[in-house]
C-alpha cells in the first residue's frame, strides 16, 4: 500500500506539534506536504526526506505535489476563509479534510469546499506541544479508514476521544480546548495569593506551579474521581477545609467556572455563524 499523503495547511504552534508527533510515529506510513508562510521556523524540515515545505499553496501546486489523503486545516478560525480560497487544486484533489479550527462547523467548510467533500473536525489543546494533549474527533461523513487515519494523526500528540454529535464540539472547545488557559490563570492567581500571604514571588510561583502540575499528574494516574481526591486531602476543621469553604460557597469557583465555560461555548458558536 502506498504511503498516505498528508497536507498540513498552517504550521504554527499546534501544527508544528502535530507534525513533530507524526514524524516520530514509526507506525505512520505517510509523506507530508507543509504549507506555511513562515519558512524560518521550519528550517529543521530540510533534513527530513518525508516532508516538503512550501510558503504558499501556489508553490505547492507548481511543484505538482501529490493529491492528499487528508488535508489538515490548522489555521486560525479568522484565517480559514482566506486559507481555503488559496488552496485551489490542493483542495480539489484532497480526499478528505481534517479541521482543527475552533467554532467552524462542517456545514461552513462544505459550503466552501463542496457539498460532497469529506469533512472531519477535531479540537486538540495546547498540551499537545508535549504530546500530553486530549483531542475530540468528529468523523462526520468520512469512511472508517479515513477516521482511523485521522485518529492516528491526532494520537501522535495525546489522547483521542470520539464524538458522534458535532454539536458537542462547542462545549468540548469550552472545556478542553480553552481549558489549559483556565489552569494557567489558576496558577497565576494562586501564586499572587501566596505573595499576599507573605511568600517571596519566585517561591510562591514555584509552589503554585508545582502543586497544580503535581495534582494533575496524581489525578491522571488515579482512577479516583476528583471529588474523592479533594475529600482525601481535606481534614475536618483544617486549613484546606477553611479555604474550600470560600471556594465552594454559592458565589465561589463552581458558578464562576460554569459562567466561563458558557461564555467560551457561546463564542465558539458565534465563530461558526
Amino acid at each position: 500500500m502506498a504511503p498516505a499523503q498528508i497536507t498540513l495547511i498552517g504550521c504554527g504552534k499546534m501544527g508544528s506539534a502535530m507534525l513533530e508527533g507524526w514524524l516520530a510515529d514509526s507506525s505512520l506510513d505517510a509523506k507530508f506536504t507543509i504549507i506555511e508562510p513562515d519558512a524560518a521556523h521550519l528550517a529543521w524540515l530540510e533534513a527530513e526526506p518525508r516532508a516538503q515545505h512550501f510558503t504558499d499553496c501556489a508553490a505547492a501546486i507548481a511543484a505538482k505535489t501529490p493529491p492528499s489523503t487528508i488535508a489538515v486545516l490548522a489555521v486560525k478560525p479568522q484565517m480559514m476563509e482566506e486559507a481555503l480560497a488559496a488552496m485551489g487544486e490542493i483542495a480539489q484533489n484532497a480526499q478528505a479534510f481534517l479541521s482543527i479550527a475552533a467554532g467552524i462547523p462542517s456545514r461552513w467548510l462544505q459550503a466552501r469546499l463542496g457539498a460532497n467533500s469529506v469533512i472531519l473536525r477535531a479540537m486538540p489543546n495546547t498540551p499537545a506541544a508535549i504530546r500530553q494533549g486530549i483531542t475530540a474527533l468528529y468523523g462526520g461523513n468520512a469512511d472508517t479508514e479515513t477516521v482511523a487515519l485521522a485518529a492516528q494523526l491526532l494520537r501522535a500528540v495525546g489522547t483521542v476521544v470520539s464524538l458522534e454529535d458535532e454539536s458537542l464540539m462547542d462545549a468540548v472547545t469550552a472545556v478542553s480546548g480553552s481549558g489549559p488557559a483556565y489552569l494557567f490563570l489558576l496558577a497565576e492567581a494562586l501564586s499572587a495569593a501566596g505573595e499576599d500571604a507573605g511568600l517571596p514571588a519566585a517561591l510562591s510561583r514555584q509552589l503554585a506551579e508545582a502543586t497544580i502540575s503535581g495534582a494533575g499528574a496524581l489525578m491522571a494516574a488515579s482512577e479516583t474521581p476528583p471529588a474523592t481526591l479533594r475529600e482525601n486531602v481535606t481534614s475536618k476543621g483544617g486549613t484546606t477545609a477553611a479555604a474550600l469553604a470560600v471556594l465552594m460557597a454559592e458565589d465561589g469557583l463552581a458558578p464562576l467556572m460554569r459562567r466561563a465555560v458558557a461564555a467560551a461555548k457561546a463564542r465558539s458558536i458565534e465563530l461558526g455563524n
